[in-house]
């Protein structure tokens, strides 16, 4: 192929570059403090010049306060004239054209490289990145100004001898930022509709032609650099792109250049579309768009790959990594030999990389000597011929509740079978890892095999429980690890099929949905993106609310629950809202006559439908950024709260096995009311429900995700799939869809998006969730004109574990039965308290506090055994002493506040009152050892927001509108729970809005 050494005529300027490679502009970080050109800078672009057909010169900033890190290239005074033109001079020697990139950083621009100064933007919106600044926003002067300096930048890189300019778009710098409906929220004329966005950079562009027509060089070079999409919502989407470039290429100029990590780079937006975005390019690109080139970038290392690049689209290939490494990469290349991808640990100087660059490029250097010494070991491994000892061998590896036993079978050169005994693992999440990762060790006859996503830990368990298995064969493991493996062949398959009903998500309420249809007579199929079915609901503790007081009322009241009951039923009907005046005084009613049985001797636990409704309501009420109170949409909570029981019997029925010998309460519920299954967590419901499914015919497809529902005339009719090997899915449906995806989170910028409650969301906060939850399924529906509520709102688990987020470790027990103390040794919440107020008051106590608890806890702690206790002690996640002194010790706490705290609590517990927090359930003291302290953090739990839907589970637009065969169940919606889900709540919602949502679209005509 040839085409990379062919020249290329350029647009406006209708230069002839002698090549199709040119250098990227690559930070090096190494100016003067001023910004000034250093002599490292003269050396190192000069070494790489020559054969390049042009290098472009690294973001020179256009106004002093606009640098985005240190050491930055400045163009902004004409004192940096002089040393630009060394630099230009040193380039041009060789035969390179000399490319200058200008820049400002906007409101990435930050004030430590900028001598304290705050950054600027088009809109007082700061990014979405840790620590990020909040920009001022630009005045109209200062964006004619602004405007002026790019044009000032282009003037001094003429005087400087610069062939060309590149107008840095990208990187989400001050250019995008005027672009990007994220960034921008004027209303003036450089803001608003995609027209007025597009406003700067054209007026950019058109002042450096100004300029340049003015020095009459209609030989000098002008590029646009620009990045093809934003993750932020709203951002920045592939199509507005194009909108943009048809307008530059409009206006004319020499070459358009994507900034991407790869030339082959599909959607970050849409990472389910795995179509080039180079392909999309040329599909959706104007007349005028497809006469300027186009210049790709990212992951070019060897001739091939540029070869690859031409032929996939782009014009010009742009390579940075390889010149770092290999000043002669032009060279290499057109000569068809291998360039360098990595730097020995010793040639800082033969490569004239400066310092600053050298200590930021770690991950391209090596030591040489060791690799080779690496290299030829695995060559050496791969190369051995592995026999076996035929028979039976067990061996362990390490899964989430210790020693994983796997029996393997051999052969005297081949793995027969593996039998993996799953009883004591976490059973629900992890089953795709003992089910496909012992198909493909046999498959392929290697142990090196990816782990499954969102079962890592089971799946590197499974896969050293058979490395070990191998060596006590007299195998080698280690070759095996290293052994080939085939490649995945990417299907180009389209399945197209009608069924009656499809539901999108295989966690409890797609379950539910699901299999309410096929009691229906429906035909149905389910969409599930991970390999397993169970999304979250397999993750809970299994607390499910309903009120059944004939059932609760046979366990006795505990201390403090008749004192809150009484505070309600003290609240004047003036604070009561219209909406629910009618169920409140059905509960006062109530509670008269459960005082009167007070009175006369009679304990028991009071519940009913309408205190479950109420606390649902008040419990999710929160203040907005208005300063108003919101609450959940009344209809929902109360057909929630009143179809509750109908779960209940509805799971029963279904072969749930409730423990009917106790009512619980879950951390956050404010009540004793939940139903718990008898069998750990929840993956009771998802494999109860699964069977009945299956029996019933209904399939579920895995490894597939929903791409786009298909809507025809306004209506749902189906959706778009695709599953993990490339395999399309066009199925159509006689009567909807339903939307039971979860929530967002585990997508921790879509939570740092909408958040506008919690000051902790950082990108490295822990999460509950499963890794599947990134809310995909409310960009489907908003897309099909579904709106989204009360996205702000989220929730976080206050008894999350510090060090990986998950809820169900250590001893977690109902909040009645342990003590929160802080850093201090002190008490310092009602540990009955909402979710959220109870994540606040962690936040408030240094983050990491303690659950603090005696021997008698082990009789309460539910989702563990004995086993995995005395696992979690040894691994330092339950702390175990004699006594409390060394508790306190243990934990470095103070000795004397946590005895004088636990003194006071217990006491607290005999007199059933708690003075100090007025705790609502007081349970067990502690008092006898040995005791435990359980380290304790807040992690993303629950998110309140999602799909709006109507008491039948449809999906509404706008307007309020149910959108025709659209329908939606679970943490996908929003309008239930408010700002604050109550504890046990969320398994009802789903099996209740599932079930409903099941009915609804089965009976639509």
């Amino acid at each position: 192929m040839t085409k990379l050494i062919n020249e290329i005529q350029l647009g406006l300027s209708q230069t002839t570059l002698k090549n199709r490679i040119v250098m990227a502009p690559m930070t090096i970080q190494s100016a003067f403090f001023d910004g000034g050109v250093t002599q490292e800078m003269v050396d190192y672009y000069a070494s790489r010049s020559g054969d390049p057909s042009a290098i472009i010169v690294e973001s020179a900033f256009v106004e002093n306060y606009g640098r985005a890190f240190p050491g930055a290239l400045g163009i902004n005074t004409d004192s940096k004239i002089e040393g630009l033109k060394k630099l230009a001079t040193a380039i041009k020697a060789k035969g390179s054209k000399a490319i200058l990139q200008i820049y400002h950083a906007g409101r990435m621009a930050s004030g430590e490289f900028n001598g304290g100064h705050q950054p600027i933007s088009a809109s007082p919106v700061a990014a979405l990145r840790d620590n990020a600044e909040m920009p001022l926003e630009m005045t109209a002067e200062q964006v004619e100004a602004m405007i002026d300096n790019f044009g000032q930048a282009v003037n001094r890189a003429i005087l400087a001898g610069f062939d060309g300019v590149e107008i840095h778009g990208a990187n989400t710098y001050l250019i995008q930022q005027f672009f990007s409906p994220h960034s921008n929220r004027r209303t003036d004329k450089w803001g608003g509709d995609i027209e007025k966005r597009s406003a700067f950079p054209l007026a950019v562009l058109a002042q450096a032609k100004q300029v340049v027509a003015e020095h009459q060089k209609t030989d000098f070079i002008i590029g646009y650099r620009f990045s093809p999409e934003e993750l932020e919502e709203p951002g920045i989407r592939f199509e507005e792109t194009m909108y943009l470039l048809d307008k530059l290429a409009t206006s004319g100029l020499d070459y358009f250049h994507f900034s991407m990590g790869s030339y082959t780079r599909n959607s970050i937006v849409n990472p389910e579309d795995k179509e080039p975005l180079i392909s999309k390019f040329h599909a959706l690109k104007s007349e005028n768009v497809a006469k300027i080139p186009v210049i790709g970038v990212g992951g070019i290392a060897q001739r091939k790959d540029a070869d690859d690049a031409l032929e996939q689209g782009y014009d010009l290939v742009s390579v940075g990594k390889g010149f770092l490494v290999e000043p002669t990469w032009a060279t290499k290349a057109m000569n068809d030999e291998v360039c360098a991808e990595f730097a020995d640990i010793a040639q800082q100087q033969e490569l004239m990389i400066p310092t600053p660059l050298w200590d930021i490029m770690d991950y391209m250097i090596v030591d040489s000597a060791a690799e080779a010494l690496k290299h030829q070991r695995i060559k050496e491994l791969q190369s051995i011929e592995i026999k076996f000892e035929p028979g039976k061998y067990t061996a362990y590896g390490y899964g989430h509740n210790g020693k994983l036993p796997v029996t393997v079978n051999f052969s005297e050169d081949k793995i027969i079978d593996i039998i993996v005994d799953s009883s004591k693992e976490s059973d629900g999440i992890a089953n795709p890892a003992f089910e496909r990762i012992p198909k493909q060790i046999l498959d392929g006859q290697t142990l090196n095999i990816d782990a499954i996503s969102g079962a890592t830990v089971s799946s590197q368990a499974v896969i050293d429980g058979v490395s070990n298995a191998v060596d006590l064969a007299g195998g080698n493991s280690e070759a095996l690890r290293y052994k080939a493996r085939e490649a995945v062949e990417w299907s180009t398959e389209t399945i197209e099929e009608t069924v009656d009903v499809v539901v999108v998500g295989g966690g409890g309420a797609g379950l539910s949905a699901a299999l309410t249809a096929l009691d229906n007579n429906q035909s149905v199929i389910i969409l599930e993106k991970f390999p397993a079915i169970g999304g979250n609901t397999v993750r809970t503790g299994g607390w499910v609310n309903a009120a059944e007081a004939e059932w609760q009322k046979q366990f006795p009241a505990i201390p403090g629950e008749a004192d809150y009951l009484r505070e309600i039923a003290d609240t004047p009907e003036s604070e009561i809202d219209q909406e629910y005046l009618a169920d409140f005084r059905a509960l006062k009613d109530q509670l008269e006559n459960y005082f009167l049985d007070l009175d006369s001797g009679k304990n028991y636990l009071f519940d009913s439908t309408e205190l479950h409704l109420i606390q649902t309501y008040l419990g999710g009420k929160r203040t907005n950024l208005n300063g108003e109170s919101v609450y959940g949409q009344y209809d929902l909570v109360h057909t929630l709260t009143n179809r509750a029981m109908e779960s209940i019997d509805w799971l029963t029925e279904k072969g749930i096995d409730f423990n009917r010998s106790m009512v619980d309460i879950a951390v956050g519920a404010l009540w004793r009311r939940a139903h718990k299954p008898n069998r750990p967590k929840g993956v009771e419901f998802v494999e109860k429900l699964q069977k009945h499914i299956i029996a019933k015919g209904g399939r579920i497809i895995t490894d597939t995700s929903a791409d786009d529902l298909i809507v025809e005339n306004g209506q749902v009719t189906g959706i778009n799939a695709t599953h993990s090997n490339g395999t399309k899915y066009k199925i159509t449906t006689n009567k909807g869809v339903v939307l039971a995806s979860g929530g967002f989170g585990a997508n921790t910028k879509m939570l740092q998006k909408y958040n506008n409650y919690w000051d902790e969301i950082a990108d490295d906060i822990k999460t509950t969730n499963s890794p599947a939850l990134v809310g995909d399924g409310l960009a489907i529906g908003e897309k099909a004109g579904a709106v989204l509520v009360g996205m702000e709102y989220i929730q976080l688990m206050p008894i999350g574990d510090p060090k990986s987020g998950a809820l169900l470790t250590g001893l977690i027990v109902p909040p009645e039965n342990f003590v929160f103390v802080n850093q201090q040794g002190k008490r310092f919440v009602n540990e009955c308290e909402s979710r959220d107020k109870l994540s606040k008051s962690f936040f408030d106590n240094g983050g990491v506090v303690y659950m603090i608890a005696d021997e008698e806890i082990r009789k309460t702690a539910a989702n563990t055994s004995p086993e995995t206790i005395e696992r979690e002690i040894s691994e330092g996640i339950i702390i175990k002493a004699d006594t409390i002194e060394e508790l306190a010790q243990k934990i470095n706490v103070p000795q004397d506040e946590l005895c004088d705290t636990i003194r006071r609590y217990n006491s607290y517990v005999d007199d059933g009152r708690d003075p100090e927090f007025h705790k609502g359930a007081l349970g067990l003291k502690v008092e006898h050892g040995p005791f435990y302290a359980t380290p304790r953090k807040p992690s993303v739990h629950h998110t309140m927001g999602g799909l709006k839907i109507d008491t039948n589970a449809r999906v509404l637009d706008k307007q309020g509108e149910a959108i025709p065969g659209l329908y939606a169940a679970g943490e996908v919606t929003g309008g239930i729970h408010a700002g604050n889900r109550l504890g046990g709540n969320a398994l009802i919602d789903i099996f209740t809005y599932g079930r409903i949502a099941g009915d609804n679209v089965s009976n639509r005509s």
